[in-house]
């Protein structure tokens, strides 16, 4: 189980348990909360006996409660949905499929943050390898705002299993290193299947990992800057990615 936090976000994590895409176990909002925010907690949802428990709370529960300062009072304890990655989850064989895969991330806000470009993208999964941060930390899911509920997610194991599953499912891999000799992300042909790896904010893709990819990729900088925020790559690489599907001139 994990917390979701937020008029919004729980709007939204509500709207998918009456979809039945989400199992709700309990939901808790302050009297303030349930007045402002009237259109994000119908309370009506909550009223059969069968249904999702919800209790209403005080100022000072939910302040305790929150991971924030000012809490909006609304809170939500919902089902994980832990999925591991394998052949048939792979879209390449139906349609031009694009994924970013993230190698021992460690920050949760990085991922979060990665999570929610993927969606605004449209990218068709996103793979957590090698020890990534926990998906379902509190931090993560209000970084991702709402995006980790709405993407294909997957857990995996060694990048080494990953590149083996998109190899065979056509899905051309990308390493994110740095490395003068890499091909800009600017000038890669990203028009294709592909899925491209970014590693640890601190040290970056292991060698025999980055070995494991088709291609290496690179962010061509000036000055004496020689790396980004792991978040901040991730956004100039997904951008990249789906340049040409934009309809944006693919030649920088």
């Amino acid at each position: 189980m994990y917390v979701l936090e937020g008029a919004r976000l729980c709007g939204e994590a509500i709207e998918k348990y009456r979809n039945g895409e989400l199992d709700i176990y309990a939901a808790f909002a302050s009297e303030k909360a349930l007045e402002r925010y009237s259109q994000y907690i119908p309370t009506e949802l909550f009223e059969d006996e069968k249904a999702v428990d919800f209790f209403t709370v005080s100022e000072s529960v939910c302040d305790f409660m929150s991971g924030t300062k000012g809490s909006q009072g609304v809170f939500l304890i919902a089902k994980t949905d832990e999925r591991i990655l394998a052949d048939a989850d792979i879209s390449a064989g139906k349609r031009c499929g694009k994924y970013i895969v993230l190698d021992n991330l460690q920050d949760p806000g990085n991922v979060g943050t990665i999570l929610r470009t993927a969606d605004a993208v449209g990218v068709d999964g996103v793979v957590m390898c090698n020890n990534c941060c926990e998906l379902y930390n509190p931090k993560t899911i209000r970084s991702a705002m709402g995006s980790a509920l709405r993407l294909n997610i997957y857990n995996a194991g060694e990048l080494s299993e990953v590149c083996e599953v998109f190899a065979k499912a056509g899905v051309k891999t990308f390493a994110a290193v740095i490395d003068s000799d890499a091909t800009s992300v600017a000038k890669c042909d990203f028009s294709g299947s592909c899925a491209v790896v970014i590693g640890n904010e601190g040290n970056g893709l292991l060698k025999e990992d980055a070995d494991c990819c088709d291609e290496k990729i690179t962010i061509k900088m000036h000055g004496n800057i020689n790396s980004l925020n792991a978040a901040m790559a991730g956004g100039i690489i997904l951008w990249e990615m789906f340049r040409e599907d934009n309809g944006r001139d693919t030649k920088l």
